[in-house]
């Protein structure tokens, strides 16, 4: 039976729909990103990646209003101390490589083809700080509004926030330097192919 139920489903999946139903998809994106959490003492002041350019890469598949993939995104940053809007830079001490598999829904359809989406699913962060490699799980929640720019081509706008364990191992941290959460938004955009 569940050989059956998977057979039906690949089928269901592989199988041509209406015109514009099953589509496949490649996309690439660069962004920037900003950080909160981390490291922080008690006068207040934090220690995190700073400000990095992201570059990523994402293979879809529509199925109707709902497109599942995998995302891939890269940056290179520095580590920042921060305070009272001032900010000590070590650039080019991390490295992030993230996969995320999404989920996203189209909310909302305007005119021609503009679409707007909710988008979410887990996150899988490896972190190298100065050599040493860190893996992090998380949360990501995205919006995207997308536009047609040919028949194949599609551009988007995309906001994103993740929410993940500290990128700071236990004793990385100082006494009185207390690990919080690593909080990440940023703003992309991209290029959507249709393959």
């Amino acid at each position: 039976m569940r050989t059956l139920i998977g057979l039906l489903a690949a089928v269901a999946l592989a199988a041509p729909g209406r015109a514009g139903a099953l589509q496949w998809g490649l996309s690439a994106e660069v962004g920037v990103a900003r950080f909160a959490g981390t490291a922080q003492d008690s006068s207040g002041a934090t220690l995190g990646p700073y400000r990095p350019t992201t570059f990523a890469v994402r293979v879809d598949r529509d199925l109707g209003p709902v497109r599942v993939g995998l995302g891939l995104l890269y940056a290179r940053t520095g580590l920042a101390g921060e305070q009272d809007q001032t900010a000590v830079v070590f650039y080019d001490r991390a490295s992030l490589v993230e996969a995320a598999p999404e989920l996203s829904i189209t909310v909302v359809r305007f005119g021609a083809g503009v679409v707007t989406r909710v988008a979410g699913g887990p996150s899988l962060a490896i972190w190298d700080v100065d050599g040493v490699s860190r893996t992090r799980v998380g949360a990501r929640g995205a919006v995207a509004f997308d536009w047609p720019l040919s028949e194949r081509c599609t551009g988007s706008l995309r906001a994103t926030a993740v929410v993940s364990g500290s990128v700071m191992n236990r004793g990385e941290t100082p006494p009185g330097v207390d690990r919080r959460t690593t909080r990440r938004g940023g703003v992309s955009v991209g290029l959507r192919y249709r393959l």
